[in-house]
């Protein structure tokens, strides 16, 4: 405690702008952290707290006593800190700097796509996210399997009846969007102006409801290809697995589920018995979101 007391006493001021400008991990780590309290909150559980004590220079609670001292953490009679006005300046610029990497790298990652380089896209995902103190962005996805780039690629060459009715055109557009979205683990919607006006004209002709817009239109087309991917390596898996007999069907249950696919969920088939997604029954306007999930055997059933 008292090697704590004058280091803490004896610590010189520290230069939030330099921390966050710099291209050291230990400098702008710290920055990272005082970031999780722009909203009050409570210190990381133990777990994490372990964790981000590998990646600043002093340990967690050490840190935390720190920012205090230099005016940057406050904390209320909950036992939650928030960041403090003084902090806020280089705050916003280590998130401007994120946002601009985050840009950055999402160009790379669609240049790459559109060559259907998809190991080099999934080594620039595994590059931007080793950059973070926790190995993670916060905004992508799990970390991905060995597996990932080789079924974002299948997505490239999908001939489905999904694609039906469409232009080879919008087809293509529509693969490289769900690709990206597979690829970096996530989901977004575009915004009108990044949706290119054959597509509109293929997913949001004049007559079709007015609650499925060519951005909702383009964002269920993209996420119903992924998953149609991702089903069909989880029933390969289950198929050649010595493990796994039965496969149950899951998705959401809401006010865009239709009737076809409510009868379905939560339902376990055998491997080879159990129905082909997507539905084609499916009527609902966002499409069939079921997906395969894995029955694991018990020890008595093995």
């Amino acid at each position: 405690m008292s090697f704590l007391k004058r280091w803490l006493g004896g610590a010189k001021k520290l230069d939030g702008e330099q921390l966050a400008r710099s291209p050291e991990r230990r400098d702008y780590a710290q920055i990272d952290l005082l970031m999780q309290f722009l909203e009050p909150r409570h210190p990381h559980d133990p777990a994490d707290q372990q964790r981000w004590s590998r990646a600043l220079p002093h340990p967690y609670d050490e840190t935390l006593r720190l920012f205090e001292k230099q005016g940057w953490l406050e904390a209320n009679p909950l036992g939650e800190y928030r960041v403090t006005p003084a902090a806020l300046p280089f705050v916003r610029i280590y998130q401007e700097r994120l946002a601009q990497a985050k840009a950055d790298v999402m160009l790379k990652v669609r240049a790459a796509l559109e060559g259907k380089q998809t190991n080099e896209a999934l080594t620039l995902r595994r590059a931007y996210e080793a950059q973070f103190p926790l190995g993670s962005a916060g905004w992508t996805g799990p970390d991905p399997q060995l597996s990932h780039s080789a079924l974002t690629r299948r997505i490239f060459f999908l001939n489905h009846w999904l694609l039906d009715g469409l232009s080879k055109e919008t087809q293509e557009w529509l693969k490289l969007y769900a690709a990206e979205q597979h690829l970096w683990g996530t989901t977004w919607r575009l915004s009108p102006a990044e949706i290119p006006d054959f597509v509109q004209r293929d997913l949001a002709p004049p007559d079709r409801a007015p609650d499925m817009d060519a951005v909702e239109a383009a964002y269920w087309k993209a996420y119903q290809l992924a998953l149609y991917v991702d089903n069909q390596e989880t029933w390969q898996r289950c198929k050649g697995g010595d493990h796994v007999r039965r496969i149950k069907i899951e998705g959401p249950d809401d006010e865009y589920t239709c009737d076809h696919c409510s009868s379905f969920l939560g339902k376990e088939y055998l491997v080879m018995r159990v129905p082909e997604l997507p539905h084609r029954e499916c009527t609902s306007p966002r499409g069939c979101r079921c997906r395969y999930e894995p029955v694991l055997e018990t020890l008595e059933e093995i």
